[in-house]
């Protein structure tokens, strides 16, 4: 026993890890956009004019966020499956890809549809948020001082209102964006095969478990902390200092 614990991982079980790890990286990258987009439409939602529009939103919003993630990624894969019907999924199944000139992007499967939609979807009901404690932390001043310039509402609130709320709501997000990262890896549970899918393959075929989630976990780490290391960087380049000390 003790010499399987410092039995070090073949290399084709390394490449196994690495190709879960892309696919996580790509999974994460995919549910952070699908959360962003629809965080934007929770907000337009959540100010508009008309109370079912808005009561609609906050209801939405507040469902999300009091589910589980692992039974909403149940109903998106198994739900939906039935909802869609079997000349959908079949037209799923079917997709080889979209060619570009050469080269053919390969058609994602049900698995990887159904965690990116559902992760994003999930994680949108918090980005929301963030992005709401944001413009509630603008002062009121400068709607107000907007409009003394001559800004109509909605330019104010866009122009001036929105951008700062945006950057104070930056560092919140990236905080945000590193618990999607995590959460990626219940995709496992619906057949995606990203880095914990991986890991468990990995460790069902050699009996080295402690290796195969080890460097899986140290992989998750590496990830969450090029990104925390990235992103200051990065909100000084765009000149979002304001995000460093929200």
């Amino acid at each position: 026993m003790h010499a399987m614990l410092w039995q070090s991982l073949p290399p084709k079980y390394l490449q196994w890890l690495l190709g879960g790890f892309v696919m996580t990286i790509a999974l994460s990258l995919a549910a952070f956009a699908i959360g962003c987009t629809l965080a934007a439409v929770w907000l337009l939602m959540r100010r508009s004019p008309w109370r079912p529009v808005r009561w609609t939103a906050r209801l939405a919003v507040a469902f999300l966020r009091k589910t589980p993630l692992l039974v909403q990624l149940f109903f998106w894969y198994f739900g939906a499956a039935q909802w869609l019907g079997d000349g959908a999924i079949g037209a799923i199944s079917d997709w080889r890809g979209i060619a570009l000139g050469a080269v053919t992007l390969p058609a994602p499967s049900l698995e990887a549809l159904a965690a990116a939609f559902g992760i994003g979807l999930y994680a949108s009901a918090f980005y929301v948020r963030e992005i709401e404690a944001g413009l509630a932390s603008v002062p009121p001043g400068q709607f107000t001082a907007a409009l003394a310039l001559g800004f109509a509402p909605g330019a104010a609130w866009r122009r001036i209102v929105l951008p700062q709320g945006l950057r104070i709501a930056a560092r919140p997000m990236v905080g945000q964006f590193c618990m999607t990262i995590k959460n990626t890896s219940l995709a496992m549970a619906i057949g995606f095969a990203e880095l914990s899918y991986t890991a468990r393959q990995v460790e069902t075929d050699s009996l080295l478990a402690f290796q195969a989630f080890g460097v899986a976990t140290l992989l998750y780490v590496a990830l969450i902390l090029l990104l925390q290391a990235a992103a200051p960087p990065l909100f000084r380049r765009m000149k979002w200092t304001g995000a460093m000390h929200a």
